[in-house]
């Protein structure tokens, strides 16, 4: 059986209380656009974002295949 990689990684959290390692990691996705559809802003302030229902100051997508390959 062959498995493939989902090449998005989505991670996120606050600037105060950045997680060591791979804490900041939400998940992976196969496409840039589902990766940015989990991403809501925050109801009260919009500098802020919501994903999955945890608040967080900034996020970042990277292409793992373009991070590889550096």
């Amino acid at each position: 059986m062959r498995h493939f990689m989902k090449p998005f990684l989505l991670i996120a959290g606050d600037w105060y209380y950045p997680a060591s390692g791979i804490g900041n990691w939400i998940d992976t996705f196969s496409s840039k656009e589902e990766a940015l559809q989990k991403i809501k802003p925050y109801e009260y302030d919009d500098s802020i974002y919501e994903i999955n229902g945890v608040r967080c100051e900034w996020y970042e997508i990277v292409d793992l295949r373009e991070w590889m390959n550096r």
